[in-house]
C-alpha cells in the first residue's frame, strides 16, 4: 500500500510512486526486506527491530528507525501491538505484519481526504491514533479510585488491596508509555536531519506535548493509588489498634479475678472466708462488683 501524503492524500499503485514527493508505504517485513533498497534505504536497515521493548525514535547517518509498543487498552498488562517506521528524504515507510497499521491508515485517509497532506501532518495522523482516546481511560480510571476512596473510607477494604494494585500497575505501564512517546515526538522534533519543513514541525510538538499531558495525568493517578494504599494501610492499622486495645480492656478487667483467684488458692489455713458458709457467694459477688465498675470506668473513659 503506497499513499501520495504531499498536497492530496490519495492511494499509489508501485509504479506510481513519485520520485521528487513524500510518498508513504506500508509494507510487511517480507516485503521490506524485498523493496527497502529501491526506497533509498541502506541494505542494513531494518537490524534495528528484532525485537521491540519500546516505543522510540532513533537518528542514523541515512534515515530515521521509529517503533512503537502499543499496549492493548483492553488487557493492558497482557498485550501490546508492535509495529516499526522508517523516514528518509523522501518517504515514511510503516512495517506491520498485522492488520492495526492498514486500519489506522483507512482512518487518515477519511479524514483528511479534502484537505491537503504533509509528511508532517501524515505522520501526527498516524501517531496520534495510538492515544486518541485515552483521555477517556484515564477517566475511567480516575473513577475506579474514587469509588475504591469511598469503599476505602466506608470500612469495607476486604478486596481493596487487589484491585487498587492491579490498577497501580496499569498506570504503571501507562506512564512508562506516554513516557516513552513523548521522547520519540521530541526526537522527531529535533529534526536533525531536515526531512521535515521546520514550519510544520509544529504538529509534531503537539503530539509531544498530547503524550506529556497524559503522562502527567497518568502519573498523578499513579501517586493518588499510593494515597489510597495508605488510606487502606491506616484502616488496618486502626482496626488492629482497635482490637489491641479490647483485648488490653479484657486483660485488665480479669487481671483483679486473677489476684483473687491466686490469693485464695494459696494454702493457708487461717483464712477466714475458707470456713465460712458464705465465703464462696461473698467472693462471686465482690468479682461482680469488681467487673462492674471496671466496665462503668473503661466507658466513662469510652475505652469500651
Amino acid at each position: 500500500m503506497y499513499y501520495q501524503i504531499t498536497g492530496e492524500l490519495k492511494r499509489l499503485k508501485k509504479d506510481q510512486i513519485p520520485q521528487n514527493d513524500f510518498f508513504a508505504a506500508l509494507l510487511t517485513p517480507q516485503e521490506w526486506e524485498e523493496q527497502k533498497e529501491a526506497l533509498g534505504y541502506p541494505k542494513q536497515a531494518g537490524q534495528e527491530y528484532t525485537k521491540i521493548h519500546s516505543c522510540k525514535a532513533e537518528v542514523y547517518s541515512k534515515y530515521i528507525f521509529g517503533a512503537i509498543l502499543c499496549p492493548d487498552k483492553d488487557h493492558l498488562l497482557k498485550y501490546a501491538y508492535e509495529l516499526v517506521y522508517y523516514i528518509n528524504e523522501k518517504s515514511i515507510v510503516i512495517i506491520d505484519d498485522g492488520t492495526l497499521a492498514s486500519r489506522i491508515l483507512c482512518r487518515i485517509v477519511q479524514k483528511y481526504q479534502h484537505q491537503e497532506i504533509t509528511p508532517e501532518l501524515f505522520l501526527y495522523g498516524f501517531l496520534q491514533w495510538f492515544i486518541k482516546d485515552d483521555i477517556q481511560l484515564l477517566e475511567t480510571f480516575e473513577k475506579k479510585l474514587f469509588s475504591l476512596e469511598e469503599t476505602a473510607l466506608s470500612g469495607k477494604i476486604h478486596n481493596l488491596m487487589p484491585d487498587l494494585l492491579l490498577c497501580r500497575r496499569e498506570l504503571t505501564r501507562l506512564n512508562c508509555y506516554y513516557q516513552q512517546l513523548e521522547d520519540m515526538a521530541r526526537e522527531l522534533e529535533e529534526n536533525e536531519k531536515g526531512y521535515f519543513d521546520e514550519k510544520r514541525l509544529n504538529y509534531i510538538h503537539l503530539l509531544g506535548d498530547r503524550a506529556g499531558r497524559l503522562f502527567d495525568s497518568a502519573r498523578q493517578l499513579t501517586e493518588y493509588c499510593q494515597t489510597l494504599r495508605e488510606v487502606y494501610q491506616a484502616e488496618i492499622d486502626h482496626r488492629q489498634n482497635r482490637h489491641m486495645q479490647f483485648l488490653t480492656v479484657i486483660t485488665s478487667i480479669f487481671f483483679p479475678l486473677t489476684l483473687i483467684t491466686g490469693w485464695y488458692g494459696m494454702n493457708f489455713t487461717n483464712i477466714p472466708e475458707i470456713h465460712s458458709p458464705w465465703g464462696y457467694l461473698i467472693i462471686i459477688l465482690v468479682s461482680l462488683s469488681i467487673i462492674a465498675g471496671e466496665v462503668i470506668y473503661f466507658k466513662k473513659k469510652k475505652i469500651l
